[in-house]
């Protein structure tokens, strides 16, 4: 009895969900090969049985004996977890999937909404005065004004099983078709999914949006081994922050605001970094920083404004003094146009 309860278990366990299925002949495989030698209808009789109690649905009969039947738990089905979902657990899993909807796109937030239900469900169970509205007294706001870009549900789960199977696939990118795609590592930043992979037969990590592909075929060729690849080496390297040709690490120097400095100093931009009063003006900062030449921290200089003035190195201050220069010329500029077009008095 003990060694029957124990097999439906895993019978179960290896059940996926809609629209994924799996055949009466793979399961009886897979008990086979974890130690549970029963018959082909000895399986099918337990999943009638267990479809009795869990949502299983059924793909249409092939072959002789219905061997070619399929099983899936229905894809709005709960998900069901051993050991069942504390009340901590439902309160930590409700947290994070509201953390997650600003950053995720929504078709990709559809693979959690079962552990969404069983958490909510929990909760509405314990629904005590310790936990009444936990829902309506937690909110997620947005990092970001922009929106998560979308992309297409079909080619992401394809690209996430390619992933998983180290398999390559073909597929259109920025609207070029028949590219290979050999995938190596996802990456999320900020709102956006990004795979790292090979195109065809070149060596070098591509940094590829998952918005952008579309008509994705999975194919059976392994990906090329790529042994010296490390996901961690290579995002240590900066390769996310969009370096610039020839720079690397560089020694920062900012004259920063007052208002500025407590917020650097809660969020550094780098271990290694300095904060100190400006000699010359009590009420403003010195910071010393090291940190990678890239694209990002650029961004984030120019979203100061006012707030920081870049010391050294000089080639980046005069990088920045040309930006403001052209932005304050761009709105005088505009300034003068809109004189030029407001009617006399």
């Amino acid at each position: 009895m003990a060694d029957a309860s124990l097999r439906l278990l895993l019978l179960l366990q290896q059940i996926p969900r809609e629209p994924r299925y799996i055949s009466s002949q793979q399961l009886y495989e897979r008990l086979e090969d974890a130690g549970y030698p029963v018959s082909l209808r000895t399986v099918q009789r337990d999943l009638v049985k267990l479809s009795s109690h869990f949502p299983l649905i059924q793909s249409e009969a092939t072959g002789r004996g219905k061997t070619g039947i399929a099983w899936a738990f229905s894809k709005d089905s709960q998900h069901m977890a051993f050991p069942g979902m504390d009340a901590v657990t439902a309160l930590t899993v409700s947290m994070a999937l509201e953390h997650l909807k600003p950053l995720l796109p929504p078709q990709v937030l559809q693979h959690l909404q079962p552990w969404q239900q069983e958490a909510e469900e929990q909760l509405h169970k314990l629904n005590s005065s310790k936990y009444q509205g936990w829902m309506d007294k937690v909110r997620i706001t947005q990092q970001h004004f922009l929106q998560a870009p979308q992309v297409d549900a079909e080619a992401v789960a394809l690209i996430y099983e390619a992933l998983l199977e180290n398999r390559q696939f073909k597929a259109t990118y920025k609207g070029k078709a028949e590219r290979i795609i050999h995938p190596y590592g996802l990456v999320q930043q900020g709102h956006t999914l990004y795979l790292l992979c090979r195109f065809y037969e070149f060596d070098d990590v591509r940094i590829t949006a998952l918005h952008r592909y579309q008509a994705v075929q999975l194919l059976d060729e392994s990906v090329r081994p790529f042994p010296e690849f490390n996901i961690d080496d290579y995002l240590d390297g900066g390769a996310m922050q969009w370096l610039l040709p020839d720079q690397q690490r560089i020694a920062l120097k900012l004259r920063i605001s007052s208002w500025l400095s407590p917020l650097l100093e809660e969020t550094p931009l780098s271990m290694q970094q300095t904060l100190t009063v400006d000699a010359q003006n009590p009420e403003q900062y010195v910071l010393d920083a090291e940190v990678l030449d890239g694209m990002q921290l650029r961004r984030w200089l120019l979203s100061q404004g006012s707030g920081l003035q870049v010391l050294e190195p000089e080639y980046l201050r005069q990088w920045m003094r040309t930006i403001v220069q052209e932005q304050a010329e761009s709105y005088l500029a505009g300034e003068s146009g809109l004189r030029k077009k407001r009617p006399s008095a």
